[in-house]
């Protein structure tokens, strides 16, 4: 064994002289050469090797590789004050770094900075004021969007207590919570009084705006949906007639779909029912998202409710890779139907219930569309990555929305639906289509056998 240990020691003093500080520290490590005289003595060299590194790495602003290497130096058991000025000047570093990000209102950053210097164990007090003050600005966060804007304002005066001086990020977003817990005040009640009288065209729009300032209120989501149930459209709209011509009663079959296809962006099948059927694409059967797959005929079921879109197996389901009976789902979410069959499932737009399916897995539809949209009162196409379906050369948002009459259309400026100018707003019919500067689109009825052809 003795043979064995200096011809390890030997090969670790080798590493280390060319700069190999992990596999000098491995092969210190090894059994052979425990309790060896010499070995204690290059632990000591491993370990002052492991902090001049990461001080070259701190002069070159690389401090995560900085941090690895003084954790590595006390794990090897450095012992002289260098280490204890290199983990200084990094929890300095460090601790002004999580401070910076405060100041400049982002948070979430701060409060990651703050867990990764803890997990590094740096205990300052400075560092735990900080971190209250990041807990407590998220937090501040996650009540506005609950419509919570007086316990949001209490959270953010603990944070200003937490960070004297005056910090310009803190204070507009201040300024911009009691602004908003002002109008949000203001339609809460608005809000209550049309729910109580069953104007549900106003609840509708109420909602819509009391979600734009506060996202995840529950009371706003659960009144939309009730003032969508209560609207819900037989059909979409008829196409406009012409002066003189008798409008006739189109009362289309359940299950309501119908195509939307966009120049150069692609085409869609949108479907309105709260809830829709996922299954084989099959002559004699019928399901809302037909699909060419291995799947059976009704294999799942889509059902939007207050809380978001549930989603319930009749065949094997899994929802990012774990088997389910029935899950909410979340914005994201990987959905496989069998073995095979993949689809994502994305809602964009906060401020709407509607949401979207992509098959990502080469499977394909009964119809040649790019996607699936399960409308719920809005759709939006937009130019940005806040939109059912991404125009990329729109200058404004088009917005379909649903109304008692059928399907209205919001978009800033002029346009022409089936040949007629319209501005700012209008409505399509069954079979439209509508074009402005930048944009060409068109819908389609789609009947309730869809493959039945």
């Amino acid at each position: 064994m003795l043979g064995f240990a200096w011809l390890t020691i030997r090969q670790a003093q080798e590493a280390l002289k060319n700069g190999r500080l992990e596999e000098a520290y491995r092969l210190l490590g090894q059994p052979e050469v425990q309790g060896h005289q010499r070995s204690w003595e290059l632990l000591q060299q491993v370990a002052r090797g492991f902090v001049e590194r990461g001080e070259r790495h701190m002069r070159h602003d690389e401090i995560a590789a900085a941090w690895n290497d003084l954790l590595a130096a006390e794990e090897v058991g450095a012992t002289d004050s260098s280490a204890a000025r290199l983990r200084q000047a990094l929890t300095r570093l460090g601790i002004t770094e999580a401070r910076s990000l405060l100041e400049a209102g982002e948070a979430g950053r701060a409060a990651e900075a703050i867990v990764q210097l803890q997990n590094r164990g740096v205990r300052q007090p400075e560092l735990g004021a900080l971190d209250e003050a990041a807990r407590a600005w998220n937090l501040g966060r996650e009540q506005a969007k609950r419509g919570e804007f007086a316990q949001a304002l209490q959270s953010m005066d603990h944070v200003r207590r937490l960070l004297p001086g005056r910090h310009d990020a803190l204070e507009r977003f201040l300024k911009e919570l009691e602004q908003r817990h002002q109008s949000f005040a203001a339609l809460i009640v608005q809000l209550h009084e049309t729910v109580e009288q069953k104007r549900w065209g106003d609840v509708v729009h109420l909602s819509e705006k009391v979600l734009a300032m506060a996202p995840q209120h529950e009371e706003a989501r659960r009144a939309r949906s009730r003032a969508w149930k209560a609207i819900e459209p037989p059909t979409v709209a008829e196409r406009p007639l012409l002066a003189g011509a008798v409008r006739a009663q189109v009362v289309e079959p359940p299950r309501q779909r119908f195509l939307l296809w966009i120049d150069g962006v692609g085409g869609y099948l949108v479907c309105l029912e709260n809830r829709v059927t996922l299954g084989q694409a099959t002559p004699d059967a019928y399901v809302d998202i037909p699909l060419f797959a291995d799947v059976s005929r009704v294999h799942a079921t889509l059902t939007r409710e207050a809380e978001g879109y549930l989603i319930e197996a009749a065949r094997a389901v899994q929802v990012n890779g774990q088997p389910v009976e029935r899950a909410l789902l979340q914005s994201g979410d990987r959905i496989t139907l069998g073995t095979a069959c993949q689809l994502q499932f994305r809602q964009p737009v906060p401020v709407s219930a509607s949401a979207r399916l992509d098959l990502t897995s080469g499977h394909r539809l009964q119809l040649a569309v790019d996607g699936v949209l399960l409308m719920a009162d809005t759709l939006v196409l937009g130019p940005e990555g806040q939109a059912h379906v991404v125009m990329p050369d729109l200058e404004q948002p088009i917005v379909l929305f649903r109304q008692k009459d059928g399907l209205g259309v919001r978009h800033a400026g002029n346009f022409q639906i089936d040949g007629q100018r319209c501005k700012d707003r209008g409505t399509l019919g069954a079979s439209s289509t509508l074009t402005g500067d930048d944009f060409a689109l068109a819908v389609e009825p789609l009947g309730t056998r869809m493959g039945r052809t």
